[in-house]
């Protein structure tokens, strides 16, 4: 077990349990994004930088696509020309979103102790962004049939975008945000089913 994972059963055992833990996270998220004093989670205009986790509405051009997530929460990866890419972590099951994020973490535990050092501790806005790539993460996540939750989004159609300090992660994982468009999450789970099978 690694240090998301230990701080999300954390979050579990001191919450009483997973529901009040989920409810408990997604309280501290609303009130760190309304205040100007609480930097783990913050407002943000910026493009997306590797390796940080985003929560924004989204509107597509929806005639290009038959299915959304209209509150994405999205592991950054990188840029693709005037598109942000990342992965939407609402459609990854639960066990696995964890199993990759504690993974990631503990991957990239030296770089995120260096992008946090200081002053920059806790502060989504000013913490510097981690060096992981497309084809690490789509690697990882073909493993198990997931690769279709990299998503590209386009800047100008995202509103309200938030980010996530990395010593936030097991808080933001554990948040119930998703609000899907033209899809339920059973379809969405047997997508996952298709792509394992194949």
């Amino acid at each position: 077990m690694g240090y998301i994972k230990s701080q999300i059963n954390k979050l579990i055992k001191d919450n009483s349990g997973k529901a009040n833990a989920r409810k408990a996270s997604e309280e501290w998220f609303e009130k760190a994004i309304k205040s100007r004093k609480i930097n783990e989670a913050a407002s943000s205009r910026d493009r997306f930088l590797p390796g940080k986790i985003y929560v924004f509405e989204y509107k597509p051009i929806t005639e290009n696509l038959p299915w959304f997530d209209r509150n994405p929460v999205v592991l950054a990866i990188e840029r693709v020309g005037n598109n942000d890419l990342g992965v939407n972590l609402n459609l990854l099951p639960v066990e696995f979103k964890e199993k990759l994020l504690d993974k990631l973490y503990d991957m990239m535990e030296g770089q995120i102790k260096n992008a946090s050092a200081g002053n920059l501790k806790e502060n989504a806005i000013k913490q510097k962004p981690l060096r992981i790539t497309y084809e690490g993460v789509k690697t990882f996540l073909q493993s198990e049939g997931y690769e279709f939750a990299i998503r590209q989004y386009i800047p100008s159609r995202k509103i309200k975008q938030s980010v996530v300090s990395y010593e936030n992660w097991a808080k933001i994982i554990l948040c119930d945000f998703i609000d899907l468009e033209g899809i339920t999450i059973n379809q969405v789970k047997k997508l996952f089913k298709i792509n394992q099978s194949k």
